[in-house]
């Protein structure tokens, strides 16, 4: 990643809308919007859109810390703006703090090393602290705007994920239950079994469980066509990337 390049493509995409699917199809529209904006505006829609942009210029496995600390650095950034633009702006604060929720998911997501070893050797100790307080907002967010369970389940997912990488599996497992039951409530067969799974990965890591424990839910999962594979796959992955990190130990 190039950090300039990014800041640039950051700055130039600010007012498109956050579901655009290809952003260079939607370009000059895009340019109008902001020229036409005051030089100090920045609207949720533009703040959603910046995010979006960073996160297509970020390739998590690319192995390379300069990447990854670019990406937090702007992502940083972009949710520091938008929580300051709820403070100052309350007739828009919802709509500002829904554009933190994928920020912070987003965020605490990338700095979590259980995507595999080549991501694990480039997070450090303080892109993992920085990943849990982003999970930690995150779950909060949903909370405070009253999403449904289908969107705050995932927020619990990433808790759990960033605290097994912490060093912390008992708390990871509270926060997968927490996930289960969300998912149970939105009536999602595959993230109620994936969080069943994330526990006995706790478990796992604790020293408490074998790897065996997972076996059921695995195979059960792959009844469930592709969501359901990926998320069997992603266990062992997560499992052999942390099991390498120190504070996961």
């Amino acid at each position: 990643m190039r950090l300039a390049a990014v800041t640039l493509l950051t700055a130039g995409l600010l007012a498109a809308s956050p579901a655009m699917a290809d952003p260079s199809a939607k370009f000059q529209p895009v340019v109008e919007a902001m020229l036409a904006e005051p030089l100090g505006a920045t609207s949720p829609a533009s703040l959603n859109m910046a995010s979006y942009v960073l996160a297509q210029r970020f390739e998590r496995g690319a192995g390379e810390r300069s990447a990854l600390d670019g990406y937090v650095y702007l992502l940083k950034l972009l949710i520091q703006h938008a929580l300051l633009q709820a403070e100052q702006h309350p007739e828009a604060a919802e709509e500002y703090r829904r554009s933190a929720v994928p920020m912070t998911y987003n965020l605490a997501a990338d700095t979590w090393p259980g995507w595999g070893p080549a991501h694990a050797a480039v997070v450090a100790g303080a892109h993992l602290r920085l990943g849990l307080a982003a999970a930690r907002q995150n779950v909060a967010l949903a909370a405070e705007l009253d999403l449904p369970p289908e969107r705050r389940r995932n927020g619990y997912w990433i808790l759990g994920a960033q605290l097994l990488a912490n060093g912390d599996p008992k708390a990871a497992a509270a926060a997968f239950a927490q996930s289960r039951d969300l998912a149970a409530e939105a009536d999602i067969e595959s993230g109620e079994l994936m969080a069943q799974g994330w526990i006995h990965v706790a478990g796992i890591l604790a020293g408490n469980e074998a790897r065996q424990a997972l076996e059921p839910v695995i195979r059960e999962l792959r009844t469930l066509g592709d969501d359901g594979a990926f998320y069997a796959d992603q266990y062992e992955t997560a499992l052999t990337a942390l099991e390498a990190v120190p504070e996961a130990r």
